[in-house]
């Protein structure tokens, strides 16, 4: 009798064991799912995106080291500030801009290594010298222009976006404009994020970091961190919304703007590290 206990508790374990075992790739195979749904962009790529550097901005020395990239669609595709201290570059490179046009819920986004929204034309290099470019680009449906100035502060070490979108119809337009970036602190994907009313951070165990900052725009709605690396969506800005938080990230400020047939709303931002 002992001993048919005996088999009989040796043939539970082993079943429980085995249950266990085949269970185990499942919720692996679910988690990886899930991690890959949040690193999706909104929507599909065009072929038009880029991550390629096309202007290219260095100065300073020690702690006031800075060197940018901009592509040709005006994404900034690497930031290293001090030397030897990289937050963009780590592949896919996610860094850009998007806006909302809140009365067709139609979003238009350009994310980099993340993809777009297929609906802009070709970009056009307004002006470049050697601290600043000024690029512009209007949607393939010809509603708006954006026109974005990305200018190198040598004296504090930043990088200051100036984004300036133009109503092209003949009627009001109620907006929402915004900056993104995936930053991944010495080419790392696990970072600590977090975010104040101004300014939203993502940083590493070696306390370097990088912000995105508010300088100015009328209707300023918030910088905030985000639980996904991917692009935010423009028409629902709050969906991933999520700070302090320890994994793989990203950040975005946006403002709310209503414009005038005709009418441009600007919003100004900065990239620096700490």
């Amino acid at each position: 009798m002992k001993k048919l206990m005996y088999l009989l508790t040796i043939l539970a374990v082993s079943l429980t064991f085995a249950q266990a075992q085949s269970a185990h790739p499942q919720d692996a195979a679910s988690k990886e799912a899930a991690i890959r749904a949040k690193q999706l962009y909104v929507g599909a790529a065009s072929p038009a995106t880029s991550t390629t550097c096309t202007y290219n901005f260095t100065s300073g020395t020690g702690n006031k080291f800075l060197k940018y990239c901009v592509t040709v669609n005006g994404n900034i595709a690497q930031f290293q500030s001090p030397s030897g201290h990289e937050f963009l570059a780590t592949a896919p490179i996610g860094e850009g801009y998007a806006f909302c046009d809140f009365g067709t819920s139609t979003p238009y986004y350009d994310y980099a290594g993340y993809g777009d929204s297929g609906n802009w034309q070709a970009p056009v290099k307004v002006s470049s010298t050697t601290t600043s470019v000024k690029i512009s680009r209007k949607t393939s449906d010809g509603k708006y222009t954006l026109t974005q100035t990305i200018t190198q502060n040598a004296g504090n070490a930043l990088a200051q976006v100036t984004m300036a979108l133009t109503n092209n119809t003949t009627g009001s337009k109620h907006v929402g404009l915004l900056r993104w970036a995936d930053i991944d602190a010495d080419n790392s994907t696990s970072n600590t994020f977090d975010y104040t009313n101004r300014t939203a951070i993502g940083y590493n165990n070696f306390g370097y970091g990088l912000q995105l900052a508010y300088v100015s725009g009328s209707a300023f709605n918030g910088a905030y961190s985000q639980d996904i690396p991917g692009g935010t969506n423009s028409c629902q800005i709050f969906t991933n919304v999520l700070g302090p938080f320890n994994g793989d990230g990203s950040v975005f400020a946006q403002v709310d703007m209503t414009l005038a047939k005709g009418a441009s709303g600007t919003f100004v931002t900065t990239y620096k590290s700490f």
